[in-house]
Parts: C-alpha cells; sequence; structure tokens
C-alpha cells in the first residue's frame, strides 16, 4: 500500500469513529445560542508535529501530549503531569519528545514513562511571559537540544545536552535572539538578532561544535532589516533548505509580507513571492523543490490559505480550498513530499487539523473534529468596508444577529482589537459569536495600524494616537447605523490592550458618540506605559511615537488621556490584571483614581495573579458576566434580573476574588 494511501484509510476512520474530538467533543448542546460556558469549553487543536517516520502526530491538548497515529486510530495521552506543553519537538530517531513545560525544558519516551526535566533554571527578571526556557529543537545527531531562554532578563539562546548534564549559553546577554534553526547537518545555528539598533531584525549564523556545545566562533551577519519606523515589523519564519545552501525567511522589502531565499554564504536575498497580500511560515518541502506557505492572497485580506510555490521561484498554487472563508497556520510536510498537514479555523469551526495533496487536487481531509455542537449556530460575520475622515477605506468584520428586526432596532458592540499590529479575520471569534447570539450586532473594524494591508497602512498612526485611527473606528459606528441596522443611542465600544486604548481616546474625541465602554489592560498614559512595560515594548512605542516623551511631547500630550478626563462623557467599565507586564496597572489605577475625582462614572475591577488578560476560566467568565451586565444596564436593558445588587449597574456576585470596584 502507497503512503498516500495509507494516509486516506487512516483520516477516514480518524475522523469518523476515532478522532480526537470523538474523545473530548462534550455532550450535544440543547441551546441554539452558545453560553459563557461553552466559550471556555471550546479547546481546539494546539500544536501539532509529525514523527521523523510520518506514522505518528503528537498533538498539545488539554495541557498535556496526546499521541494519534497518522494512518488512523485513537489518540493516547503520553503524558499526565501538571503544567501546560508547548514547543513540542520529535527526536531525530522518534524515540523521544522534548519540549517546554513548567519554565524548563523536559524530554519523555514515547515508549510511555515519566518525562525527564532537563532544565530547571529560575525564571529571568522582567516579563513573566518570556523569562522562562522555551522553544526546544533537536541537533540532526540527537546529542542538543536549542532553546530560547529569559533566564537572564532578555531572550538568548542555549543548549542543553540530550541527557541534561551540560548546558551552554550561546549569544550575548545584551541582545535578543531568538527563531532559531539548525542546519541541515547540524554545524551551525541560523537565528533573529534584535537589537534597539536594529529593531526589526537581523539574520544571523553561527557555526556550532558539537562535541564541547559552544560557538566555534562569532556569529556572522546573513541579513538585516531595514528598520520599520513604526517599530511593529520583524523578521520571522527562518528556516533551512534540506541543502544547506538557502534559508527562506519573511521580509517586508517589497513594503508587503514576503518569502525570500538568502544564500546562506552571502548575497542579496532573492524574492521567491509578491504581489499585495501577506505570505507567511514558508515550509521547504523535504526533497528541497518546493515552499509551502500560507497566504492572504485569494481576494480576501483576512482569510488566509495554504499555497506551494517552487523553490526556485514562479507561479504558486493554492493547496487547500474551503467553502467558508477561515485561516490556515502551522504547514508541516510529510516526508515523501506529497502532502501537507496544517491548522485551519474559521467563524463556524474552530482550529482543527487537516491534510491535503501537495498539488492541490483532491479532497481536503479533516484529521480532528474539536468543535462544540453549539458553535452549528454560529454565523459568518460579513465582510464590510466604510470610508473613512480621509477617504482611506477600512474593513471591518461585522457579526449581525439572526433572523429580522425593524430598522435601527439593534444595540451595537464595536469591539477593537489590539497590537495596534492585530487584524481581525475570519475567525473562530467565539465572543463575537456569543454576543451576536445575545442580540448585538458586533463591529469589528481593522483601523489604520492594523496588519494584513501592507507596511503603508500599518504605519499610517505612526506620531498620530488618536487621529487618524479613532476616525476609522467612528466611521465603522456610523456605517452601521446609516446601514439601518444600529440604534444610535444604543452603542457601545471596548477592547483589550491597544483595543482599550483604543476605545479609551474614542471617549475624548467622541464623548457623545457611545452610551457605554469597556476598557481592559489598556493605556491611559503613554509616557508612564514606557517608563514601566517591558523592554521590547518599550522600544517599540518609542518608535512609533516618533521619539521619547521628551523629544515629542505633544505627541505624548495627545496619548494622555488622564489630563482629558473631564471630556469624558460615557459610563467606563475599566478592567485589568494585577501583575500585567505588559501595560502595568498603575495605568488603569490613575485613570480612574482621575475619573472619580472628576465625578466621572467609573467601574474597576482587577483581578488578582493575571498578567495580559485573564488565563483562568472563572476570572474569564468572572469578566464575559461583568463586562454584560454592563452592556445590558446601558444600552441592552432587561427586566426581571433578579438580583440583589446595591450597585447602580447590577453586577452578578462573582465567584472568583477581584481586586477593588469603584462607582460615581
Amino acid at each position: 500500500m502507497t503512503f498516500f494511501r495509507r494516509y486516506i484509510l487512516g483520516v477516514v476512520m480518524t475522523a469518523s469513529t476515532a478522532g480526537l474530538g470523538a474523545q473530548t467533543t462534550p455532550p450535544a448542546q440543547e441551546s441554539e445560542h452558545l453560553t459563557l460556558q461553552d466559550l471556555v469549553s471550546t479547546e481546539p487543536i494546539g500544536e501539532s508535529v509529525l514523527s521523523p517516520d510520518g506514522k505518528t502526530l503528537a498533538l498539545a491538548r488539554s495541557g498535556q501530549i496526546v499521541l494519534m497515529p497518522s494512518i488512523g486510530g485513537w489518540p493516547e495521552p503520553l503524558t499526565s503531569t501538571v503544567g501546560g506543553k508547548s514547543g513540542l519537538a520529535w527526536s531525530p530517531d522518534g524515540k523521544r519528545l522534548a519540549f517546554a513545560s513548567q519554565g524548563g525544558i523536559w524530554v519523555v519516551s514515547v515508549a510511555g514513562g515519566s518525562p525527564k526535566r532537563l532544565t530547571n533554571a529560575p525564571p529571568g527578571p522582567g516579563d513573566p511571559r518570556s523569562s522562562t526556557d522555551l522553544g526546544p529543537r533537536w541537533s540532526p545527531n540527537g546529542r542538543w537540544i536549542l532553546f530560547e531562554s529569559g533566564r537572564r532578563g532578555g531572550s538568548s539562546l542555549l543548549v542543553v545536552s540530550a541527557d541534561g548534564n551540560v548546558t551552554s549559553f550561546l549569544t550575548e546577554a545584551k541582545v535578543e535572539s531568538g527563531d532559531a534553526r539548525w542546519s541541515p547537518d547540524g554545524n551551525s545555528i541560523a537565528y533573529v538578532e534584535r537589537s534597539e539598533e536594529h529593531f526589526s531584525g537581523s539574520i544571523r549564523i553561527l557555526d556550532f561544535d558539537s562535541a564541547s556545545g559552544q560557538p566555534k566562533s562569532a556569529p556572522r551577519t546573513l541579513y538585516t532589516s531595514p528598520v520599520d519606523r513604526g517599530g511593529g515589523w520583524s523578521i520571522r519564519g527562518v528556516e533551512w533548505s534540506p541543502d544547506g545552501v538557502n534559508l527562506a525567511a519573511v521580509l517586508q522589502n517589497s513594503g508587503w509580507d514576503h518569502i525570500y531565499l538568502l544564500p546562506t554564504a552571502g548575497g542579496a536575498p532573492k524574492q521567491i513571492t509578491d504581489g499585495a497580500f501577506v505570505d507567511e511560515s514558508p515550509q521547504f518541502s523535504p526533497d528541497g523543490k518546493s515552499i509551502a506557505f500560507t497566504s492572504s492572497r485569494g481576494g480576501i485580506l483576512e482569510s488566509t490559505n495554504l499555497w506551494v510555490v517552487p523553490t526556485t521561484g514562479g507561479e504558486a498554487h493554492q493547496v487547500a480550498k474551503f467553502d467558508v472563508p477561515g485561516v490556515t497556520a502551522a504547514p508541516e510536510w510529510t516526508p515523501d513530499s506529497q502532502h501537507l498537514f496544517f491548522h485551519h479555523q474559521n467563524p463556524r469551526e474552530t482550529n482543527d487539523l487537516f491534510l491535503a495533496n501537495a498539488d492541490g487536487r483532491g479532497d481536503v481531509l479533516q484529521i480532528t473534529n474539536t468543535t462544540l455542537k453549539a458553535f452549528t449556530h454560529a454565523i459568518t460575520p460579513e465582510r464590510v468596508t466604510w470610508k473613512s475622515k480621509d477617504g482611506r477605506e477600512i474593513v471591518g468584520m461585522l457579526y449581525v444577529p439572526a433572523g429580522e428586526h425593524p430598522k435601527n432596532s439593534l444595540p451595537l458592540v464595536e469591539w477593537v482589537h489590539g497590537g495596534p499590529e492585530g487584524q481581525d479575520t475570519f475567525r473562530g471569534d467565539a465572543w463575537a459569536q456569543y454576543l451576536a447570539g445575545a442580540g448585538y450586532v458586533v463591529l469589528e473594524p481593522n483601523y489604520r495600524g492594523s496588519n494584513g494591508y501592507g507596511e503603508v497602512f500599518r504605519n499610517l498612526n505612526v506620531e498620530d494616537p488618536g487621529g487618524g485611527e479613532v476616525e476609522d473606528v467612528a466611521g465603522g459606528a456610523k456605517y452601521v447605523v446609516a446601514r439601518g441596522l444600529v440604534d444610535p443611542k444604543r452603542m457601545a465600544i471596548g477592547g483589550i490592550s491597544h483595543g482599550a486604548t483604543m476605545t479609551l481616546y474614542m471617549l475624548v474625541r467622541y464623548p457623545t458618540l457611545y452610551a457605554a465602554a469597556i476598557e481592559f489592560a489598556g493605556v491611559a498614559d503613554r509616557a508612564l506605559f514606557n517608563e514601566r512595560t517591558n523592554p521590547n515594548s518599550a522600544i517599540r512605542w518609542q518608535m512609533k511615537m516618533g521619539g521619547p516623551a521628551a523629544e515629542k511631547p505633544e505627541v505624548y500630550r495627545r496619548a494622555d488621556i488622564i489630563a482629558q478626563v473631564d471630556k469624558i462623557q460615557t459610563p467606563l467599565l475599566v478592567m485589568h490584571g494585577e501583575d500585567d507586564p505588559q501595560v502595568p496597572p498603575g495605568n488603569a489605577a490613575l485613570l480612574v483614581k482621575a475619573m472619580q475625582e472628576h465625578h466621572k462614572t467609573v467601574y474597576y475591577f482587577t483581578y488578582p495573579n493575571e498578567l495580559h488578560w485573564v488565563s483562568t476560566a472563572p476570572h474569564k467568565i468572572d469578566s464575559w458576566e461583568k463586562e454584560l451586565a454592563f452592556l445590558e444596564h446601558y444600552v441592552n436593558p432587561k427586566i426581571g434580573l433578579t438580583s440583589t445588587s446595591t450597585g447602580e449597574v447590577a453586577f452578578p456576585k462573582s465567584t472568583v476574588v477581584t481586586g477593588p470596584t469603584s462607582a460615581k
């Protein structure tokens, strides 16, 4: 039986009777609408990696590693230890898996047994999200495991021997080093180095001594990216060709993210893909003839698919086609270079694993099915556009509740993504689906500064905080009113991180446009933010602001919401994680204090032991319940709530501990 036919039989068996979804999907839901419990019960596929012989898939699922035969069969748990698992990596002989967990690097035999911890250094200072050991990668000879670590404060590269007896630093402490890959012969390591001077990154190569675990000499620079003036772009996707002659990388030399080949012996990059769309995640086929990648090419910049292009360049062809627009990620070749595993999600289906023929012929086969039955009633958002104040076209994702509605009768939640280099797409957006099921129109604007529309659009907000980006978002609210969907007196706005910052900008620039506003982990004072956030974030935002506060006082003044709270008329719900390393909690505390001093309506909740948003199911549900109570009070009032609350807003009693609350 050929390799391909084994896969066909295996996938049919997995998808129909023995798949991961069959083991873990909860019982059928009776409700036609999502519940908050559905939102925290959704467990899409995490990382997946194919064994060297192509016979076994390792998957991250529910904090553990499970193994699934690629030719079909029931997934079997490999680990049961505490802590999430990430960075799954097969040893070259296929007998062990390396992974990161509990701040260290571990290995476990695929035959079973207890995992062995190889590294156990204390976390470094600074941001706890990157202060530990991450991203293990085996050397081709299986003697060493390369990994990244923040134990010195910034990201460094290290190796640990497969037995855990030797650990060595490979890069200097004063620069950020990451995205490292072994050469096919194991004698060199390519990686991306970032510094304040070269913040978009340089590709470096160091020669490695397998006997000692040390660099043979100082690394050499293969390529340095031009500076992105907004600080929001960096080199990524670095991969070696199977013969070691070239590196593939995603560069933005054309003004869009495209794939380039860089000769490892030195020389100018060769552009392999082009066009007004974003190409990502290049992966060489094992035979070296093709490169698989994900791309927004194909007509919709908010949807990505799987593509393949010859290594020599030329016309790319689409590998996988879906009826509903969605988002594709994590392509991985089978050993015969004939097929590709990949992840895919869309608004109605959570992230799952698929298999397709690399030539684009034949059916796309679904390997896992983790979508809850409750998502059967999910809707596909409409891609809409409107003109901003300066005439620039802005794109948004629009969710409209099912059924017929009188003209201008529905409440609006305009939910603004963070970053600002995020992008709202045709993804599985459970919160938007929940709100639409609860009767709200949801609009997600991709305002200037967003990814996905080229370098020029992404940097339109540089030195213009609360300027054109505000007009983009305001234009979206006016669009849904003009279209006859939304009651202009029942509009709310909210977001997390820079989405929350945008919410604050809207309140001082358009004080009467919204009836309610929600901000979680927003920046109210950019100068204070730059003083207290992590170093990379501070550098990026100084670039976006045009320089430090002393050099650009007027730009920072426009971004200082605390100094402008007298303009705010909209009731505001403020929420923040008490250990947030990205946006220091002092921003929220000072904002609330200023609003109270100006007799503004503000409600304030904090969450202990949480970073940049909330991570635990109880905290997620608690935050959503508070947001819903707030929205119901101001833009979508209900009757018969059965509440003993003595506050103006009938917030439900928390089942978890939250921080101080305050209101007018």
